[in-house]
């Protein structure tokens, strides 16, 4: 489903059933081993340390040794956020028991709070906490109650979880299509595309998110081997991805959602999601999109275009060209 190149160092075994979307399980075992309890493998020297005698020597091993404290924090925030992003994808799936079990294991529990940390951001923690103890293995029932009655059967439910279904009310609806072009693009520039068995469309919040933690851990991997023009690429990537698709919508999705069922698991997950994309936002430094960020109106012939509108072949971000 996904053009990667399978890596056995990063990537989990592939699923012999369907995959919900293209980039689940990729780079899991990465994500998930740098926040467990044991020790990680030691990351290999990248700086080199002072070498010599002299005055100054001391100096330039405090520099040194700051330099790396902060590149380690760089790729650890930059793991932590895969992290996350992956979390909510899965958290925004179909509920299924194993994917309840995931979420509320203790590895994963140890993980996540390991991640919320590297943040360093007591609001974001406290958000965190109250939707992590909503996951008790007795609150699926509830959780898919209120799964299906915000989201329903169809992409349009009261709270629709994809991104062109929130836009401004006159917009021109050849906006829908050059959207769903855009995802495709951005996609299609990293190496991946929807697969024939994908049950959502490219513009499904955690496809969307899932994509997020592709580029994050592509940005650790990026660091850690000090390839400088690697990193700029995903962290262009990100920012443009934040400013033109999920940050412009999904706050306005999280916070639809806290109105549509209230403080329950899947309230709290809204919670977070707001909370978390509006710090990805501020840390990229570009806009989150607002509370006045609305459902369009259906349209059937719109509808029609995004399927058959022939744009697929843009670069990313030509919609924010136009």
């Amino acid at each position: 489903m996904t053009k990667e190149t399978p890596n056995p160092k990063f990537d989990e075994p592939v699923p012999t059933t369907a995959r919900r979307s293209v980039f689940e399980n990729f780079a899991a075992r990465r994500i998930e081993h740098a926040f467990a309890s044991e020790p990680a493998e030691p990351l290999p020297t990248i700086l080199p340390l002072p070498a010599g005698e002299g005055r100054g020597e001391g100096e330039r091993l405090l520099q040194s040794q700051a330099s790396t404290s902060l590149l380690q924090d760089s790729i650890d925030l930059a793991l932590a956020r895969s992290f996350l992003h992956r979390l909510l994808a899965c958290a925004f799936a179909d509920p299924t028991e194993d994917g309840w079990r995931w979420l509320g294991a203790t590895e994963t529990r140890a993980a996540f709070g390991s991640a919320i940390r590297a943040f360093k951001s007591p609001s974001l923690e406290a958000t965190a906490l109250g939707f992590f103890r909503q996951l008790t293995p007795g609150s699926l029932g509830a959780f898919t109650d209120d799964y299906l009655a915000a989201f329903g059967h169809a992409a349009r439910g009261g709270c629709p979880l994809n991104e062109i279904e929130y836009g401004e009310l006159r917009a021109d609806p050849l906006i829908q299509p050059h959207r769903l072009a855009d995802l495709a693009a951005f996609y299609r520039a990293f190496g991946l595309e929807v697969g024939d068995d994908a049950s959502e469309r490219q513009d499904h919040v955690s496809i969307e998110l899932e994509f997020m933690s592709v580029l994050a851990v592509k940005e650790a991997l990026a660091l850690e081997h000090q390839l400088d023009e690697e990193r700029s690429v995903c962290r262009e990537a990100q920012r443009d991805f934040l400013r033109e698709h999920l940050g412009r919508w999904a706050p306005a999705f999280g916070r639809r959602l806290q109105g549509a069922v209230g403080d329950g698991a899947l309230g709290s997950l809204g919670t977070f999601l707001v909370m978390f994309i509006e710090l990805e936002c501020v840390n990229f430094g570009v806009p989150a999109g607002g509370e006045d960020v609305r459902l369009r109106p259906v349209d059937d012939e719109a509808e029609r275009l995004c399927a058959n509108c022939g744009l697929q072949s843009l670069p990313p971000g030509a919609l924010a060209a136009t």
